[in-house]
C-alpha cells in the first residue's frame, strides 16, 4: 500500500493532482483547498490513503496528518465512500467537524453533495464517540468527563448547544462529573 508520495506536481485541476514519484506519475485525489494551492513543478509530500474497491484504485493525499485521520475515520461511518469524505472535509475542515459533532449540527454537512439528513445524522452519531472534544474546550476538565456533564445537561434539559457552551465555560479545577454538573446548573441560574 502506498503512504506517502513526494515528489514533482506535473498536472492538477480543481480535485487532484499528478504527482511524479520515481519516474512514474501518480494521480492523487486531493481536497480543492488544497489544489488551490499547489502549483505545477512544486514538489510536494502527501500522506496517502490508498483506497482498493472491486472498481479502482484510488490514491487520497493530504498535507496535514489530521486531514487524513479524518478522512480515515469518515470512513468508518456506513453509506460514507471517498467521494463523500473528501466533501465532507471540504465543507467542515477538521475543527468546523469536531464542533459539529459536539453540538449535533447536521447543517455543514448537509451541504455536501450526496449527503441528505439521514447520512448526516449517521455520521454525527458514528464521529461521536471517536472525535476529541474541541481543542481549548473546558480547559482543564478531562475529556471524559466533559462528554459525561455534556450528556447530564442534556438529559437535565439542555440542548446540546447550551450543556457544550455550559461545560466549556467550567474553572480549571473541576475534576468530576458531579462538580461539572453543579458549577454548569449555579452559572445557568446566576
Amino acid at each position: 500500500m502506498i503512504a506517502r508520495l513526494r515528489g514533482a506536481v506535473l498536472e492538477r485541476d480543481a480535485k487532484s493532482v499528478i504527482v511524479d514519484a520515481g519516474g512514474v506519475g501518480y494521480r492523487v485525489a486531493v481536497l480543492p483547498r488544497l489544489a488551490e494551492k499547489i502549483k505545477t513543478g512544486e514538489t510536494v509530500d502527501l500522506r496517502i490513503h490508498h483506497h482498493v474497491s472491486a472498481e479502482a484504485q484510488n490514491l487520497y493525499g493530504f498535507t496535514e496528518r489530521e486531514d487524513l485521520r479524518y478522512f480515515e475515520l469518515l470512513l468508518t461511518v456506513p453509506s460514507v465512500g471517498p467521494r463523500t469524505a473528501m466533501g465532507v472535509l471540504e465543507a467542515a475542515p477538521p475543527r468546523v467537524l469536531e464542533q459539529a459533532v459536539a453540538e449535533d449540527d447536521t447543517a455543514v454537512l448537509t451541504k455536501v453533495s450526496g449527503v441528505g439528513r439521514k447520512t448526516a445524522e449517521r455520521i454525527l452519531v458514528e464521529l461521536k464517540g471517536k472525535i476529541a472534544p474541541l481543542a481549548g474546550g473546558a480547559a482543564g476538565v478531562a475529556s471524559s468527563v466533559q462528554q459525561e456533564a455534556v450528556d447530564a445537561l442534556i438529559s437535565l434539559g439542555f440542548t446540546a448547544r447550551q450543556a457544550r457552551a455550559a461545560v466549556q465555560k467550567l474553572p480549571r479545577e473541576v475534576a468530576t462529573v458531579e462538580e461539572a454538573v453543579r458549577a454548569a446548573l449555579q452559572t445557568q441560574t446566576a
